[in-house]
């Protein structure tokens, strides 16, 4: 079952996310105040909590691989500091160069904190499509999957067209849940699926009504119960689109989550390298 998220929560990501735009804003506006400089004082010391916030990074990906690691905490609690640091460490570098582009070993570190932290919000945003909850359990794409039945609606057995409609939703589920992957297939599905999930229920509804009225004209039964029969067949309709477009979104999710994986770990590698580079070239020279 789904964990019921608390206020505090589901506020938590807007709230710090303002919070970290807004700080971004003032330290922009006042970029030229000279309040801070990157060699002494505050600006000195942002610095090293950006290094730190950056090399801190590590215990994630480290907690989630290596067992014997369990004694400095979950992996969910790991995680949760992973997103904020993700958000101080390039913040804490932003003000520590004073949104001023200095050597080019700075701008490539700096540069390699912000794209870290673009995709770290890119990946934040794929991770809560096919989750319960930010923190909580991966959605389970089989039993999701189980729930895409073809069970026939109340009435089947008075309907002869039944096997038709059965042919045509299972080709549309075929369709639909294939097996493409690759960014490009993801993304075009999600864009598409609403769309093509209502075009395929009104399709379908269409062969229905014209069906049961044909039937309605041979048997009796089925025009005494007409109207019932309608409503019981677009309702079985209805859930199942419903179900397969669930299914479809999720997947979806899923390939671009595991391509983004790929894309990210590269982008935190180069993270590191840069840092430790701009730190011993500092202090080197």
């Amino acid at each position: 079952p789904t964990r019921r998220r608390s206020l505090r929560e589901r506020l938590a990501a807007p709230i710090g996310f303002t919070l970290a735009g807004g700080t971004i804003v003032w330290g922009w506006a006042n970029r030229d105040a000279g309040l801070l400089t990157a060699e002494a004082g505050w600006g000195y010391f942002l610095g090293i909590v950006a290094a730190t916030c950056m090399v801190t990074l590590l215990l994630y990906p480290l907690r989630k691989r290596l067992a014997f690691l369990s004694f400095i905490g979950s992996v969910s609690k790991w995680f949760r500091w992973h997103m904020i640091l993700g958000v101080l460490g390039p913040l804490a570098a932003l003000y520590h160069c004073n949104f001023q582009l200095g050597s080019l070993n700075s701008q490539i570190a700096l540069f390699s904190a912000l794209l870290v932290a673009g995709s770290g919000l890119i990946g934040r945003f794929l991770y809560r499509k096919i989750h319960q909850g930010l923190y909580g359990q991966k959605t389970d794409l089989k039993r999701l999957r189980s729930r895409v039945q073809l069970t026939p609606p109340a009435g089947g057995k008075v309907m002869t067209f039944l096997p038709e409609l059965t042919r045509r939703m299972q080709a549309f589920d075929d369709w639909v849940l294939g097996s493409s992957t690759g960014i490009r297939a993801s993304l075009t599905l999600l864009f598409r699926i609403s769309v093509d999930t209502r075009l395929q229920y009104a399709e379908l509804m269409r062969f229905v009504k014209q069906e049961l009225a044909t039937e309605a004209r041979r048997s009796a039964i089925v025009a005494q119960h007409h109207k019932r029969l309608y409503a019981s067949t677009r309702k079985h309709v209805a859930q199942h689109l419903f179900q397969v477009r669930r299914v479809a979104k999720l997947r979806a999710y899923d390939r671009l989550f595991a391509l983004w994986h790929v894309a990210h770990l590269p982008f935190f590698v180069l993270l590191v390298v840069s840092v430790v580079i701009h730190v011993f070239a500092v202090h080197l020279y």
